[in-house]
């Protein structure tokens, strides 16, 4: 298991890749027991692409370790940051109960490179360990991420968002059916129902989403390690769920097919495939490790 100073040095890195993307030099790392556990929650500072000024490393890690738990309470956990994190992030480690924060590069290693917080001067240094216990590890290449930011021309950008949401429309041929396995089985929220006389339209919430795109010697490679044959189409959905060997149980059940695994893939998930009633294939993967 990664030492607390590797978890420290995963965010760094994290953070000087941010800058790549034209964003701040910012990330943080969820880390569950104590700092001794695996990680939960894995954040950037987003505060350019989303015009938000809360979408800080730290609070985007809670949120994404909320969200793949499924509770606010964080109790015991760590907060790995790249940077001393400001009081809005301590504010949510204490929300959450996180146990402690430990970070990397100080306030002033984040002033000199244009980074500092707005009012009172000193306001910040008074919230340090109040809210949350703090605690600095030092590790080389600390400042990369504000080396990387003074060398970019990001500092000058605003970068936007060009997409809000990536949705999925599927057309089913019995569309209770599609509601029930989805929604009621597989446990995915209804956010939306836009039924009307001219037909049915209901939304679900899938969690985060992403764009994997694979070219065809890929598509090949996973089919072999999942199925062990070459199976999927050209779009096949990948869910992120606690327990892939478990969920596949129930929607087999609800009326899928088992195409292949459990199996812990060569990138250390446990993988399930499906062929799902609405023809569409599904791989439920979740952490090998549990």
């Amino acid at each position: 298991m990664p030492a607390l100073e590797d978890h420290v040095r995963h965010a760094v890195r994290l953070a000087t890749d941010n800058v790549a993307r034209g964003q701040h030099p910012f990330a943080a790392l969820v880390v569950a027991d104590g700092g001794a556990g695996t990680v939960v929650g894995v954040g950037v500072n987003t505060c350019l692409r989303d015009a938000d000024p809360t979408a800080h490393g730290e609070v985007e890690a809670i949120r994404d370790a909320c969200r793949r738990l499924g509770t606010f309470d964080l109790s015991g956990m760590v907060v790995a940051s790249s940077c001393l994190p400001c009081p809005i992030c301590q504010a949510a480690a204490r929300a959450t109960g996180i146990e402690r924060i430990v970070y990397a590069a100080t306030r002033d290693d984040a002033a000199a490179a244009g980074f500092g917080m707005p009012g009172e001067p000193g306001a910040a240094e008074r919230v340090d360990n109040i809210l949350v216990p703090i605690e600095q590890l030092p590790v080389e290449a600390a400042t990369a991420p504000f080396d990387a930011w003074r060398a970019s021309s990001a500092s000058d950008a605003t970068v936007r968002r060009p997409i809000h949401e990536l949705r999925v429309a599927v057309t089913a041929s019995d569309h209770a059916a599609a509601v029930a396995f989805y929604r009621d089985v597989l446990g995915m929220p209804q956010l939306a129902d836009w039924s009307s006389t001219e037909g049915k339209v209901v939304v679900l919430d899938g969690g985060r989403a992403t764009l994997e795109l694979i070219d065809d010697a890929q598509a090949a490679y996973i089919d072999s390690v999942e199925v062990g044959r070459r199976v999927a189409g050209p779009i096949r959905l990948a869910l992120w769920v606690d327990d892939a060997a478990a969920a596949g149980g129930r929607l087999e059940q609800a009326g899928a097919t088992i195409l292949g695994g459990p199996v812990v893939t060569p990138w250390q998930d446990r993988n399930v495939r499906l062929g799902a009633p609405d023809d569409l294939q599904l791989t439920l993967f979740s952490p090998a490790e549990g």
